[in-house]
């Protein structure tokens, strides 16, 4: 069971890193410089940002319970913005309000609920994702009918946070809220180590989203070819290009 435990933790920390992936694209293709789309940078940029407070908390404070609080914050405060520039013009006052709602919640959960520097943001997480749940069921249910997916990228953006943000927000309740007396009654710990397994999933779903929601937005380069080299995958063996004038013997007789 140690092993299983070391191993899963493992693998929810490789997917964790994979918003690399999309910000690197995002950077390579420069698409998110003007437009409605440009919080996308900053959503990206964020969570690369925590990808590495967490490392550095947890290899040298040996404490990464504020990345949770930052995390939480920047994740809502971009996806606001985003959805803001979305909405008409009259929406987006209702949406501040909210938003500094939020932000009251989030620095009362730090200071006095759960401090930043000893636990998981229990209060200001549920709320920023119930906060960012009804943002996209809203974007969402007002979309003109826009053909393919493709042509509609207010959609793909909305699938992403309505799929991620909810699920998430189920796997943190099992871990973080149900009472340790009524986890002890499933053997082995079995519900908390079965919703450890939805996150990586979870993740994959939310940066492939990602990856086709950049890809779909006009500018720059194909987003394989906007990655750095080091992160570009090739299947198989790269082709070798001949040296040019060299000159091959015919033969006649066949």
């Amino acid at each position: 069971m140690t092993e299983y435990l070391s191993n899963l933790v493992a693998l929810i920390r490789i997917s964790s890193v994979l918003t690399v992936v999309p910000f690197a694209i995002c950077v390579g293709r420069k698409l998110l410089s003007q437009g409605s789309f440009r919080p996308l940078h900053f959503y990206l940029a964020g969570d690369v940002i925590c990808i590495f407070l967490d490392m550095y908390g947890r290899k040298v404070l040996r404490n990464n319970s504020f990345v949770y609080h930052l995390s939480t914050a920047l994740d809502v405060t971009t996806l606001c913005w985003l959805f803001g520039g979305l909405l008409p013009h009259k929406q987006r006052r209702i949406l501040g309000w909210c938003w500094a709602i939020f932000a009251l919640i989030a620095l009362g959960d730090a200071l006095w609920l759960d401090p930043f520097m000893s636990s998981i943001n229990v209060v200001s997480r549920i709320a920023g994702n119930s906060l960012l749940t009804m943002l996209a069921m809203y974007q969402i249910w007002n979309l003109q009918p826009a053909g393919r997916p493709e042509k509609n990228p207010e959609l793909v953006l909305g699938a992403m946070v309505l799929l991620y943000y909810p699920c998430s927000t189920l796997v943190f309740i099992v871990q973080e809220l149900l009472p340790a007396s009524l986890i002890a009654r499933f053997p082995g710990n079995s519900a908390a180590i079965s919703s450890m397994l939805l996150y990586p999933p979870l993740r994959v779903l939310q940066v492939g989203l990602l990856i086709y929601l950049l890809s779909i937005l006009p500018g720059g380069p194909a987003p394989r070819r906007a990655l750095p080299g080091w992160l570009r995958f090739r299947f198989g063996k790269p082709p070798v290009a001949l040296p040019p004038n060299i000159h091959y013997p015919i033969n006649h007789s066949k």
